[in-house]
């Protein structure tokens, strides 16, 4: 804001307010320097006229944004209150504001504060008689509902563009760049190209792979891009798990255009707040994320833009999707856990006395060298849970060692997998999944026929209770309890068919589960034997909590449940099986 020079107590002090919806029309000759043109000349028509003061909102929206989020709007509210200024002046009245449930009122407060509203294209705004306060109200609803129709033609065309595959603007994505093209649209601006960043590409290329091929959690995937690679975002900040999600979230990097990924929506209001009169109007709204499944995406995917395949970009949404559910005791799954522990086997064992958890410990000491230095040595270990906190509770003992519980499950691991290299083992589980695959597809059409049924079933319920209040009424040509009766037995044939869909959508997901053990076990166990022993420490624990199902210690013997039985599941598809075996 400016102030100007040369006041002369004699004149009305003048405040122009001038207001664009967009960031990009700053410092545009068509806009605040047309605005701040059209009222310097305006004042020049009034000898009693001086300016006192410019207040200049650039890119806020007068539609979106409320009186109170609107920093400029206050300091002029502010000075209307104080007296400092004795007329405000815009190029029109909707620069004030396109909000028809505040905007009107905000002016006529104004003028009955004792301050002029004036508008170079509309004239005065004064509320001498009831047709005043009327076209004030109609004024701002037209300008609402004007707001409102362009940002439909907008959403609308930029929905319809994005489908076609093109980019409608914003921030470009992580990965990609804007070239000029030379050539210039109709309104003479240079037209750039959408496509890859060599450097960029390979940045998210490595991300996907960290998280994918080395079982990498966000927070270490941010680590390493920090402290290991030193690279930066774009803006030159640090990498974080929030900018890690959205790039692995985006499906612009499988080759389809988005939009429509987050939305204006009203913020949630503090429970047991107190809701006034002028907390009711002040209808706050900020930009959310909406779900994945209302997202405006591109028909087919572009390969100009693809930087990672769509099996990759799938992988890693379910891997994200099963982190992000809460398990029991808020664990994991097994195969998801990433941990800084060296231990091969957290989260998978179980105590045989008091079938409480088994957590990795560390132990330390201090160790006085001959040279007088100190150091501190770690040991890792394991231990029971339940012992830790109440040794009468359990009887395990206080310190299982590492390496003897690991090299006797390592061995019980070793014999199984040289089980599972059998030649016929391959095609016996493909012969499984396919039988699943097609009992789940059957079991899928059933279901989708019974949800047709049971939405049937519900229209009935419907016209049975619309019949039945005409009947109470002396309308219906039918008896109430004929009506009652068919009510009847249209609610217990509803209840019939959601409970056999119940029961046929639990059988659905037990097969989808074994299909997918199979799969898992088909593409990738018979390799684990051959690449286990050099795998780094990360993807071997990955590898044996999609082998192993629980481990259950006891002093004398471990118990190992692997996932997948080969004869049992090769024959009736049953998923759990255990190993047997002594250690000391």
């Amino acid at each position: 804001m400016t102030e100007a020079t040369g006041k002369n107590q004699e004149k009305k002090k003048v405040g122009c307010l001038y207001r664009v919806s967009t960031r990009k029309q700053v410092n545009v000759e068509e806009d605040i320097p047309m605005q701040r043109n059209a009222c310097m000349e305006y004042i020049k028509k009034k000898a009693d006229w001086e300016l006192f003061r410019e207040y200049l909102e650039p890119g806020v929206s007068g539609y979106h944004k409320g009186l109170n989020d609107r920093k400029v709007l206050q300091e002029v509210i502010k000075d209307v209150g104080e007296r400092r200024i004795d007329v405000l002046l815009v190029f029109m009245f909707d620069r004030i504001g396109r909000k028809d449930n505040e905007t009107p009122f905000l002016l006529k407060r104004i003028v009955e504060c004792g301050v002029e509203v004036w508008s170079v294209c509309e004239g005065q705004q004064t509320f001498e008689n009831s047709s005043d306060n009327l076209m004030n109200i109609i004024r701002f609803w037209g300008a609402n509902t004007e707001s409102r129709k362009t940002a439909a033609r907008v959403d609308s065309g930029r929905n319809y563009a994005t489908k076609m595959g093109k980019f409608t603007g914003g921030t470009v994505a992580y990965g990609y760049r804007l070239v000029p093209t030379g050539r210039l649209d109709r309104k003479n601006r240079m037209i750039n190209a959408f496509t890859k960043d060599a450097f960029e590409s390979g940045v998210v290329q490595d991300i996907y792979a960290r998280l994918i091929d080395h079982n990498m959690s966000l927070h270490e995937i941010a680590v390493y891009l920090n402290e290991d690679r030193q690279i930066r975002t774009r803006k030159g900040n640090v990498w974080n798990t929030s900018t890690l999600r959205g790039i692995l979230r985006n499906p612009l990097y499988k080759g389809y255009m988005s939009y429509g990924k987050t939305r204006m929506k009203e913020v949630e209001r503090i429970q047991g707040e107190e809701v006034t009169k002028e907390a009711f109007l002040d209808v706050k709204k900020r930009q959310r994320a909406v779900e994945a499944e209302e997202w405006i995406l591109a028909q087919q995917a572009n390969p100009d833009y693809v930087i990672v395949s769509e099996e990759r970009w799938q992988l890693a949404q379910e891997i994200l999707s099963r982190r992000a559910k809460k398990y029991q005791e808020h664990l994991r799954p097994a195969a998801d856990r990433t941990f800084k522990s060296a231990l091969l086997f957290p989260g998978l064992l179980e105590c045989g006395y008091c079938h409480g958890r088994i957590s990795p410990a560390v132990s330390s000491q201090k160790i006085h060298k001959e040279d007088g230095l100190t150091i501190r040595s770690h040991t890792e270990y394991y231990k029971c849970n339940t012992r830790a906190r109440e040794k009468r509770l359990c009887f395990a003992k206080s310190y299982i060692s590492r390496r003897r519980l690991e090299q006797t499950v390592l061995e019980e691991v070793r014999y199984f997998l040289d089980g599972m290299e059998q030649p016929d083992c391959a095609g016996q589980m493909l012969s499984s999944h396919k039988r699943l695959l097609t009992e789940a597809k059957e079991e899928r059409e059933r279901l989708a026929q019974l949800q047709r049924e049971y939405r049937k079933v519900q229209g009935h319920i419907a016209q049975f209770k619309e019949e039945l209040y005409k009947a109470v009424l002396g309308e219906s040509v039918f008896d109430h309890k004929e009506i009652n009766d068919c009510l009847h037995m249209a609610k217990q044939r509803e209840e019939k068919i959601r409970k056999e869909a119940d029961i046929l959508e639990k059988n659905m997901q037990a097969k989808q589960l074994a299909a997918d053990t199979c799969a898992a076990a088909e593409k990738e166990v018979l390799s684990w034997r051959e690449i286990f022993e050099e795998a780094p420490l990360n993807i071997k624990k990955k590898l044996l909590s999609m082998l192993i199902e629980n481990i259950i210690v006891t002093e004398g013997e471990i118990v190992v449940y692997f996932k997948i039985n080969i004869e049992n599941f090769l024959e009736n598809s049953r998923p759990i099986s255990n190993n047997v075996c002594e250690w000391s």
